[in-house]
């Protein structure tokens, strides 16, 4: 016979925090047997009292798909990903799963949905109670960090308590601000989510800026060490500032650090404009934008670099996808070039006058530019 689990989440509804799901294979000898329901028909007390001997009598997983995740993929896919998450937690895997409720995912496993399901199978009503008195725990650290909002009285769910909350100090880090009541704060108190831009030089930063800045709060990034020389850093750092103070936006200046660069990129010095060599660069200036998103509390985080029409937006798109998954800032998934972007950037450089360059930036796209330059020279000649 099939090593079966019941499985079920808690968190769907809440206003913030994440989504919980538990995988659970009881043992046949579990004490309390009958005791145990759908955590909603539990008290606390009686609920705190089965995790332990849930935990200490089952083959369990847990697994967690924060507020950002949900944002960025919509609940049902983040409780699919909690669902897996707690399925790689579990040290022997079941073979089958009974899911609580009716939605279709894609998973390793086969799975039967059982709607009502914690109030039907134990295995099922074992999970919602693993999955409930975790994430209320979680949502009673995240009091400690939040003290505003009473995270461990309502747990993140739409109480009145949490609306005046909400009415009076705003959006916290916690909240999904994909959720329409959330949505409805944001709009309520003129609030626009917060992107951190990535800029690689202000010719490529003209277009993106003016496409970006009336749907975000938007700030520009700096972060360059590829430029080379020096002098074409400079000249390319002072246009850039020139371009947020025009539009009065705060510019983030990063460490010009060519070393690390260098140390990165050198041994594929050799390899063509736009391959592995680009791609550890793109990476590199990406993640240090990330990084200073999550420091800095932006909801959003993308990059000027996809306006050039010799860059391949498939790979920088996988870039932001992969760093927004590991630090839970959304990328904003746009290719700059279309509707025009390149062009639209071309006339605004030369209305403000900008310096455009004739090569990416590094030592190795100067080289490759000029060699083409010599070629083209000696074919006209």
């Amino acid at each position: 016979m099939k090593k079966t689990a019941g499985v079920d989440e808690a968190g769907r509804g809440p206003w913030a925090g994440p989504v919980v799901a538990a995988c659970v294979i009881i043992n046949k000898n579990i004490p309390r047997f009958d005791e145990i329901n759908d955590s909603k028909q539990l008290s606390e007390k009686k609920r705190e009292e089965l995790y332990e001997i849930i935990k200490n009598n089952s083959t369990y997983g847990i697994g967690v798909s924060s507020n950002k995740e949900i944002d960025k993929y919509g609940i049902v896919k983040a409780t699919e990903i909690a669902i897996k998450r707690a399925i790689e937690h579990m040290t022997d895997k079941p073979e089958f799963l009974l899911i609580d409720g009716r939605d279709k995912f894609s998973l390793p496993i086969g799975y039967k949905s059982i709607i009502d399901g914690d109030n039907k199978v134990k295995s099922i009503a074992a999970a919602s109670i693993l999955a409930k008195v975790w994430r209320d725990r979680y949502m009673r650290l995240a009091a400690d960090i939040y003290p505003n909002y009473g995270f461990d009285k309502h747990k993140g769910y739409g109480t009145k308590m949490h609306s005046e909350a909400l009415a009076q100090y705003g959006i916290c880090e916690l909240h999904r601000i994909s959720f329409k009541p959330i949505q409805r704060i944001i709009k309520e108190q003129d609030r626009k989510p917060r992107l951190l831009l990535h800029a690689c030089c202000a010719p490529c930063a003209t277009s993106v800026i003016e496409r970006l800045k009336e749907k975000y709060e938007l700030d520009v990034y700096f972060y360059n060490p590829n430029i080379h020389p020096k002098k074409e850093y400079e000249i390319r750092l002072n246009e850039i500032k020139r371009l947020c103070r025009h539009h009065q936006i705060k510019l983030h200046i990063g460490e010009y650090d060519t070393k690390k660069w260098f140390m990165i990129t050198k041994r594929y010095k050799f390899e063509k404009e736009g391959a592995r060599r680009c791609l550890m660069c793109y990476s590199m200036r990406m993640l240090e934008t990330i990084k200073l998103a999550k420091k800095l509390n932006f909801d959003f985080f993308t990059t000027t670099l996809s306006v050039s029409p010799l860059k391949k937006y498939d790979k920088i798109r996988h870039i932001g996808n992969v760093l927004s998954k590991k630090y839970s800032i959304l990328f904003e998934d746009t290719d700059f070039k279309k509707k025009d972007g390149f062009k639209h950037s071309v006339e605004l450089s030369k209305n403000f006058g900008f310096y455009r360059q004739n090569y990416c930036g590094c030592v190795y796209s100067m080289r490759d530019s000029l060699k083409g330059r010599k070629k083209n020279e000696k074919e006209t000649d």
